[in-house]
């Protein structure tokens, strides 16, 4: 078998190398290559061969095996809500202590809270909730924590975890599918990649780390 890989380094074509070889060459995920199984030159995160060497490198490229389902999903979800109701009570009791919200929570009635109250702590949670998705998803951790729980990490289309621009991006659909009653999640359920709304804006996939 045909086991010759070239490699294109400044637009000079050296090789060939056997698949060995070309390992040692640590090839980055746009190193260009040319395949043995190619005609094209190709990025190297499309070349099949190579996706365990990525994958051992910490990259997990979206695949029909191991993309995320919407139950997974929202399994992590659900952690994470938990855990915000949490922060969400300890915030609040900030926000009185200053001053900002007049409650008193010995009397508290959610069906009486004043407009104002309730403005302040739907913006506080949709800010923590931004924030929150968006560093822990541009961090090391490539996901929520009920994400890291789960076995589940955010990537790009190239398998790499997502830098905090796109991740501020995805947290801003993420939270108009919230506001949009979820439905900006559903089209889990029929698109190929298994995105829901904020990961097509984003441009995002959510994968199984152990699929």
């Amino acid at each position: 078998m045909n086991e010759e890989y070239y490699i294109l380094v400044d637009a000079e074509q050296t090789g060939p190398y056997t698949f060995d070889e070309l390992i040692e060459k640590e090839p980055d995920l746009h190193t260009r290559i040319m395949a043995p199984s190619a005609d094209t030159w190709q990025d190297a995160c499309d070349v099949p061969e190579l996706f365990e060497y990525f994958r051992a490198q910490g990259y997990h490229f979206p695949t029909e095996d191991n993309l995320a389902s919407y139950w997974w999903r929202l399994l992590a979800f659900l952690i994470d809500f938990f855990m915000l109701l949490f922060v969400m009570s300890f915030i609040v009791s900030l926000l009185i202590q200053g001053g900002v919200l007049h409650i008193n929570l010995a009397t508290f009635d959610p069906y009486k809270i004043s407009v104002h109250d309730a403005t302040i702590i739907q913006l506080s949670m949709y800010l923590f909730l931004l924030l929150y998705n968006a560093i822990c998803e541009a961090s090391p951790m490539e996901g929520s924590v009920g994400k890291k729980i789960c076995g589940l990490v955010v990537v790009d289309q190239d398998g790499d975890g997502i830098n905090l621009g796109v991740a501020l991006f995805r947290s801003l659909g993420k939270i108009l599918s919230i506001y949009l009653w979820g439905l900006g999640t559903f089209s889990i359920f029929w698109t190929e990649g298994k995105q829901g709304l904020h990961d097509i804006l984003a441009k995002t996939y959510v994968v199984r780390k152990n699929a």
